[in-house]
C-alpha cells in the first residue's frame, strides 16, 4: 500500500458517489486542504480520519487502505446495485425491497446509500410522506452548507411542495438558504438548484414576484459558475414565471434556453420534466397549438416513464387529455383522463385528486357522456374545495367557470368564479348595499359631477 493508492481510491470512490472535497469535511478532524494532499497522496490519513472517510463514501477503512472489501459484503453491494439499477430502469417497488434488505442486513457503511436509493423509490412509488422522512434523516445527519446538505433539503422541499404543504416547504427552504448565507461558502451547482427548487414553490403559491426576484439572483448566480444544469434549472423557473404573467414569447425563449442546457449536461430527469413544462406552455399559452403540443407531451410521457415520479407522470397525463380534447379526440381524452385517475392515492394532495377529477369529468363531457362527466366535476369540486390555496386552485376554478360558461350554466359559472377570486385572496363585499334592479332607468349624473 503506497499513500498515492490510498489518496487514489478516496478520490475515485468520492466521485462516483458525487460528492465534492466540501461533503467529506469535518470541522476539527478534516479540512479540505487536507483532503487535497491526501487525495494527492502527499499526506497520509489518520486512523480517526480514515475511518470518517470509510463511513462518509460508504465503504471500510480495509478497503481504503488495501483496496480489498470483506468476502461477506460482495453479495450485498451485488444487491445494492441492482436496486439502483431497477431504480433508474422504471421499477421503484423492485429496488425498495432491495434497498430495505440492504439497510435490514447489510454492513453499517453502506446503509447510507441504500437508505438514499429507498427514499427515491418511496417519491417514485407516490408514498411522498415516507419518502420525506427518509430524506430528512439523511439531511439531518449531512454537513450544513454541503452539497449533499443542499441535495436533501431539494429532496425534502420537493415532497413538500407536491403534498400541497407549501408553507412547511417555503419555511424549510428559506431557512436552508438563510444558512448557506450564514456559512459564507461559495455558491455551488448543488445551492443553486435548492434556490430554484424554493423559487417553484413560490410560483406553485402564486407568489410571482418573489420568485421572479430569487430566479433573477440564481441566474446571474448560475451564469456566473457555468454549470449547464444550475442555468437550465433558473431558466426552466424563469419559464413558468414569464407564462403565468401571460408573456408568451419571453417564456418560450427562455424554455428554450433551459432545454439547450439541460441537453448540455445530460440530466434526464430534468430533461424529461422540461419537456413537459414545454409541451404545457404550447398548449395553454394565447396562440396554443395543441398539435405540437401533444406530440412533445407523448414524448415527455415517454421520458417521465423512465425517470419521473407519479405525480409527475399524472401532471403529464392530464395535460395530454387536455390536448386530445382540443384535437377533438375524445376517446384519447379519456384514456388519459383516466390514468391520471389511477394514479391517485389515499396519500395523494386533494389538490392532486381535484386535478385528476376535473380532467377526468371534462374528457366524459367531451365524449358525450354528460351524467358521467357532471357526476365526475362535482367530485372534483369537492376536492378542490378542500386543496390548500395555490395557483393551481385557481387556474382549476377558472377552468371549471369557463366549461359551465360553455354549457350554459351561468350561475355554477358565477360560483367557480367567485371560488376563483377567493382562493386567490380576494375577499368579496356581503353586499353593496344597493336595492336589487327593478326595472327604473338608472340616474344619470348631472355633468361636471364625480
Amino acid at each position: 500500500m503506497t499513500d498515492q493508492d490510498v489518496g487514489t481510491r478516496i478520490r475515485e470512490l468520492r466521485r462516483a458517489r458525487g460528492l465534492t472535497q466540501s461533503d467529506l469535511v469535518k470541522r476539527g478532524l478534516l479540512s479540505a486542504a487536507y483532503l487535497s494532499l491526501i487525495e494527492t497522496g502527499r499526506r497520509r490519513p489518520s486512523p480517526d480520519v480514515l475511518r470518517h472517510l470509510a463511513d462518509v463514501l460508504g465503504t471500510t477503512t480495509e478497503y481504503l487502505l488495501s483496496g480489498r472489501n470483506p468476502g461477506s459484503w460482495q453479495e450485498i453491494e451485488r444487491r445494492l446495485a441492482f436496486a439502483e439499477l431497477a431504480l433508474h430502469h422504471a421499477a421503484p417497488g423492485e429496488a425498495l425491497t432491495e434497498f430495505e434488505a440492504v439497510l435490514d442486513g447489510g454492513p453499517p457503511p453502506l446503509h447510507r446509500r441504500a437508505g438514499l436509493g429507498r427514499a427515491r423509490a418511496l417519491e417514485l412509488l407516490g408514498r411522498t410522506e415516507e419518502a420525506l422522512s427518509a430524506f430528512e434523516a439523511l439531511w439531518k445527519t449531512a454537513g450544513p452548507g454541503s452539497a449533499e446538505w443542499a441535495e436533501r433539503a431539494t429532496d425534502m422541499l420537493r415532497c413538500g411542495r407536491d403534498m400541497g404543504d407549501y408553507g412547511y416547504a417555503c419555511d424549510l427552504g428559506e431557512r436552508a438558504m438563510a444558512t448557506f448565507e450564514e456559512l459564507d461558502m461559495a455558491w455551488s451547482e448543488e445551492v443553486v438548484r435548492l434556490g430554484v427548487t424554493l423559487a417553484g414553490v413560490y410560483i406553485e403559491r402564486g407568489d410571482l414576484a418573489r420568485a421572479s426576484r430569487l430566479l433573477r439572483r440564481l441566474i446571474d448566480v448560475s451564469d456566473g459558475m457555468g454549470s449547464p444544469l444550475a442555468r437550465g434549472s433558473a431558466y426552466w423557473n424563469a419559464a413558468l414565471v414569464a407564462h403565468y404573467q401571460a408573456r408568451d414569447a419571453d417564456a418560450k425563449a427562455l424554455a428554450d434556453r433551459a432545454l439547450a442546457l439541460f441537453g448540455e449536461a445530460d440530466h434526464q430527469r430534468n430533461l424529461a420534466g422540461l419537456r413537459y413544462v414545454y409541451g404545457m406552455l404550447m398548449l395553454e399559452s394565447q396562440d396554443g397549438d395543441p398539435g405540437r403540443a401533444r406530440e412533445v407531451l407523448l414524448d415527455a410521457h415517454e421520458r417521465l416513464t423512465s425517470v419521473g415520479s407519479s405525480r409527475e407522470l399524472g401532471l403529464c397525463e392530464t395535460s395530454l387529455s387536455q390536448a386530445a380534447v382540443r384535437l377533438g379526440a375524445p376517446e384519447e381524452a379519456l384514456r388519459w383522463a383516466a390514468a391520471a385517475r389511477s394514479r391517485v392515492t389515499p396519500d395523494s394532495d386533494r389538490l392532486t385528486e381535484a386535478r385528476a377529477l376535473i380532467t377526468l369529468g371534462l374528457a366524459q363531457v367531451a365524449a358525450g357522456r354528460a351524467d358521467d362527466g357532471a357526476a365526475t366535476l362535482t367530485e372534483g369540486e369537492r376536492a378542490l374545495r378542500q386543496a390548500a390555496p395555490a395557483r393551481a386552485v385557481v387556474d382549476l376554478w377558472n377552468r371549471l367557470a369557463v366549461h359551465h360558461e360553455e354549457h350554459g350554466d351561468h350561475e355554477a359559472a358565477l360560483r367557480a368564479y367567485r371560488q376563483a377570486m377567493k382562493t386567490a385572496g380576494y375577499r368579496l363585499p356581503a353586499s353593496t348595499g344597493t336595492p336589487a334592479s327593478t326595472g327604473t332607468p338608472a340616474t344619470t349624473l348631472p355633468s361636471g359631477a364625480s
